[in-house]
């Protein structure tokens, strides 16, 4: 028979219901290389869940997680300022409460311009995490920190990665680096960093959950 050449259609003029696909057809979905229309999924790597400015004059800063969504989290802090000098310290949250137990174990390392601290700050069974030592109270005498929560999944301890950049309290610039671990075999559902002396009183942070 006789073959009918209809020819290429012009620019926007073939509507959704003229195509194959199979699928909803609508403004949720989207066209897959299978010719199938599908919703996207929702399981992105990082999800970035906000950013908080510090206000008022707070005794500790609380962050509680979502684990059910998400299985770890990467918390940046920038600007974290006291109203003394102070030492960072830091704590879990376990089954809705802050633990207070000595379950905490600090392993970092102080680097000046000029050298490294031979100071140990922390270390095994105490009741918080040491996360920084000796960070200024004055104005720009602050502290910045990238920390990475992996929160556990009730086989092994829960472990927390952190780099942290600040002024001292003589006006040095300084970093400090190391691994936070809670000892026990938990999941961890929130954090908390807070002041060993004074309020904090600016800086602001955002965090950002892992599936």
């Amino acid at each position: 028979g006789n073959v009918l050449d209809l020819g290429v259609p012009s620019d926007s003029t073939v509507s959704l219901a003229k195509l194959t696909a199979t699928g909803t057809k609508d403004a949720t979905t989207f066209l897959r290389g299978d010719n199938t229309f599908a919703v996207p999924s929702d399981n992105v790597g990082i999800v970035n869940l906000g950013t908080t400015t510090v206000s008022g004059t707070p005794s500790e800063i609380d962050i509680d997680f979502d684990t059910s969504t998400y299985k770890q989290f990467r918390i940046f802090y920038e600007g974290i300022q006291a109203t003394a000098d102070f030492n960072m310290f830091a704590r879990a949250k376990v089954g809705g409460s802050i633990i207070t137990a000595s379950n905490y174990n600090s392993a970092t390392v102080k680097k000046y311009a000029s050298g490294f601290d031979t100071n140990t700050y922390g270390g095994n069974n105490q009741a918080y995490w040491y996360v920084t030592n000796n960070i200024g109270g004055d104005t720009n005498e602050n502290w910045g920190a990238d920390i990475l929560i992996n929160i556990g999944s009730g086989t092994g301890m829960p472990q927390l990665t952190i780099n942290c950049a600040y002024r001292d309290a003589g006006g040095l610039y300084i970093a400090n680096w190391g691994t936070l671990t809670y000892q026990n075999f938990s999941i961890i559902n929130g954090f908390r960093i807070y002041p060993s002396t004074g309020t904090f009183d600016a800086g602001k942070y955002t965090v950002w959950g892992i599936k």
